[in-house]
């Protein structure tokens, strides 16, 4: 089109003030990225207004943090902890950690009373560690008193007595990971001081534990994966162009944008997150492919203007910039324009999280358009010597190769379409295996310190995460026997749920107390005694579960905390759990004065999560239709916007078969993954069928025009595939599962698509292509 032409004529007669412009917008692009900060709460997650996070902030404003909660594990590698030694060093780390100023209060046999059910009259509000009898014939009795007590077993101490744990409330809000990850670090140095002493091993976990290792763990991971692509690009673009230039221009040209979109995000005050920060190692990729086209493009013009290995004069390198800009453009106009569409359609979900993903995402689209026509014309002028030649022996032996695939499946349609017909039969079978979940802990690797002592909670203590319970009624309404029981009755059905490793609230605590002060066990039934008990209650601990006021009632004893702690199985537990848990909430509370509600950061976290699932699923199949909708607008042919159909939905059809056949997860990083490819298979498409078009109207046959856009346009297109691999490949060194999982799936998918481009779109184009009669063999041998 015309109009590129005069855009890069303007930017070759302009070069200076292309150039002051496009480093005042570099260096606004650094300015900005000095104000990108990290957020991994919640309200970055699901926005601030979402119902369920208003409720879990309130929850916090009456409550305090739910996921400040640090847990030390303690595990003897022989025999178990209940000996003088071993308690006694339980003892001095618990003391340890309560004298840090970034702790708030712990949790642990050392101050936790002693409550032993099972001897009517007998309560300790001495720590469990200070009743300790020594290692005579009481030791037995005390031990399994111990073991009974169910307000200890599993929560700090696991039912074989061989691990131990230490709940600490960090004094630091949770979702600060700025100010999180300095005070985790403090409390496993002084954790790490204890382990290995009286043959005991020390481990940290929880959620706060993860995010801290998270946070770490990306830039650690940026630093070291973003110079590794880079690196192995270079000596790819190398390769190929055999020229200097042809490995920096496109280099910076993919890392322009990502300058801006990062320039952007601080400006607007866009943090990163759990998503966005593959931003670093995506984008770059992407952008590099319509970089390589043009100057694979230029140099192909330049061979056409020169002698082979002759310079070019500055006039005809600015011709061969010229034509090269004018007839590539409309392509990456188109490749840019389905690129950003696919991001695009992430507005259209319901997650705040998704919504700015996509939109910085197509934000680094249209930076990475204008660098193609801005920066690379721009570049291309300052070079100077002959571009490689067409005689070379290494480009002649890809342009025979590429060949090969064109005669195949121009002579051989109806064999590419059966073998695909095959593929695609087996993907769909394999995809009914796809499970849609994700693990919250599993975000790092099994083999993580972090991870371990993970396991260890979930299986031996009393469990990772917390699901909390509130119920809100009038004032004094939990002093009744009627809701005392409902909330009894609630935690009885919790301990017989599979995954619910224990549970703490104001029925368990009354229970304990009832059953160490009254002969019969049976939890009183009159005001006065419940008062009684009450008041003992409050004495060991009961404020934290229920909302406590003056003798009378006053604003008192009008709230209450059920805290249920579970093992982490997934978002599809937690999920199918709170279900059947509300649907036991609304039995057991119909005809109460009392209303409760379920929140918590972990079950508001996987709610929200498996909604970005849900949306990303949905805005897919929005982007395929909308990217469908847009070829066929701009090549005004509905046959062409069909042809076009399969080639890109088979490289998602075959990453679904890999998550069916490998067994992982559809959580959101596959699923933003296909949301890319997408976009990736659609530009490697357009490329090939406007080079299609372009032979087609200089009087090629039909299968002359298909020969040449292989062997010319499938020289780029198998460089960015190579290019797009890496990019995603080099994710499979991530310390993240789910990176590894990106990895694989993006390098599947972006590979796919090429032999599709290769394969597939020529055999359908000779079969349905163009309407002409078709004259097969001519041309295809010479």
């Amino acid at each position: 089109m015309r109009i590129f032409a005069l855009l890069s004529e303007w930017i070759l007669r302009n070069r200076a003030i292309t150039g002051l412009a496009l480093l005042a917008m570099l260096g606004l692009a650094v300015l900005g990225t000095t104000r990108v900060v990290a957020d991994f709460s919640v309200e970055a997650f699901f926005g601030a207004d979402d119902h369920e996070v208003e409720e879990l902030a309130a929850y916090k404003e009456t409550w305090g943090e739910d996921d400040s909660v640090l847990i030390v594990t303690l595990q003897a590698e022989e025999g178990d902890l209940l000996s003088e030694r071993r308690l006694q060093l339980l003892s001095d780390l618990t003391a340890a950690l309560e004298e840090s100023p970034s702790v708030g209060s712990t949790a642990s046999l050392a101050n936790s009373p002693a409550i032993f059910g099972d001897l009517p009259g007998m309560i300790e509000l001495r720590s469990v560690v200070a009743t300790y009898p020594g290692e005579g014939d009481l030791l037995p009795a005390w031990r399994q008193r111990l073991l009974d007590n169910s307000a200890v077993v599993p929560l700090l101490l696991a039912e074989d007595a061989r691990s131990a744990a230490v709940v600490v409330e960090l004094d630091v809000h949770g979702d600060n990971v700025r100010l999180l990850a300095p005070v985790v670090n403090e409390v496993r140095a002084l954790v790490s001081t204890f382990d290995g002493r009286e043959g005991v091993r020390t481990g940290t976990a929880g959620i706060p534990v993860v995010r801290a290792d998270f946070f770490k763990l990306i830039f650690e991971n940026q630093r070291t994966l973003v110079p590794s692509i880079m690196f192995m690009v270079a000596v790819l673009l190398m390769l190929l162009f055999r020229r200097l230039h042809g490995a920096l221009i496109p280099g910076f040209a993919a890392l322009l944008p990502t300058l801006i979109v990062f320039g952007a995000m601080g400006f607007f005050g866009e943090s990163i997150g759990i998503m966005n920060q593959n931003y670093a190692t995506l984008l770059p990729a992407i952008v590099l492919a319509d970089a390589i086209h043009l100057v694979s493009r230029f140099h192909e013009e330049a061979r056409g203007l020169a002698a082979p290995g002759e310079p070019l004069t500055r006039q005809q390198r600015h011709k061969a910039i010229v034509l090269a800009t004018q007839r590539i453009g409309l392509a990456c106009l188109l490749t840019s324009a389905t690129t950003g569409i696919g991001f695009l359609s992430l507005r259209l979900a319901n997650m705040p999280i998704l919504k700015g993903y996509g939109t910085y995402a197509a934000l680094g689209i249209v930076a990475a358009y204008a660098t193609v026509l801005m920066v690379i014309p721009l570049a291309l002028s300052f070079t100077r010597g002959p571009v490689p030649g067409q005689d070379r022996v290494s480009l002649e032996r890809v342009n025979e190769k590429l060949r090969a695939c064109g005669r195949f499946s121009i002579q051989r349609p109806w064999v590419v379409l059966a073998c695909t017909g095959a593929i695609l039969a087996l993907c769909l079978l394999l995809s009914q295996r796809v499970v849609v979940d994700n693990v919250l802990t599993g975000m790092l690797e099994e083999e993580h310190p972090t991870s371990l002592a993970g396991a260890v909670v979930d299986t031996e203590l009393g469990g990772v995460l917390g699901i909390e319970i509130e119920t809100v009624g009038p004032a004094g309404s939990l002093k009744t026997p009627e809701v005392l029981g409902a909330l009894s009755e609630l935690e009885r059905w919790a301990l017989q749920q599979d995954g619910v490793r224990s549970v703490q609230g104001p029925a368990s605590m009354l229970g304990l107390f009832t059953r160490a002060t009254r002969p019969d066990g049976v939890l009183p039934q009159s005001r006065e005694a419940i008062a009684q008990t009450f008041l003992l209650g409050e004495s060991a601990g009961l404020e934290h579960f229920i909302l406590l006021g003056d003798s009378e009632g006053g604003e008192g004893y009008a709230r209450s905390r059920t805290v249920l702690r579970i093992r982490d199985q997934g978002g599809r537990w937690i999920d199918d759990f709170s279900k059947r848990l509300q649907k036991e909430l609304d039995l057991l509370f119909e005809d109460l004065s009392v209303r409760p509600h379920i929140t918590g950061t972990p079950f508001v976290a996987y709610r929200g999560v498996n909604r970005v699932t849900e949306d990303l699923r949905t805005s897919l199949w929005v982007a395929f239709i909308i990217i469908g909708a847009v070829i066929l607008l701009l090549f005004r042919s509905p046959r062409i916007a069909l042809l076009s159909f399969l080639p890109n939905a088979m490289p998602l059809l075959v990453g679904y078969g890999l998550l069916g056949i490998t067994g992982w997860e559809l959580d959101p990083a596959p699923a933003v993954v296909f949301i890319i490819a997408l976009g990736i298979a659609v530009d490697d498409t357009i490329h090939l069928i406007v080079r299609w078009r372009e032979e087609l109207d200089n009087g090629r046959t039909n299968e002359e025009a298909i020969l040449e856009s292989v062997v010319h346009t499938g020289r780029a297109v198998t460089v960015t595939t190579i290019v797009l691999a890496l990019g995603f490949g080099v994710n499979v060194f991530s310390s993240f599962p789910m990176m590894t999982v990106l990895a694989a799936l993006g390098a599947t998918v972006v590979t796919t698509a090429l032999f599709c481009d290769l394969f597939l779109l020529p055999a359908l184009l000779v079969l349905w292509g163009s309407p002409a009669t078709s004259t097969r063999q001519r041309g295809l041998d010479g």
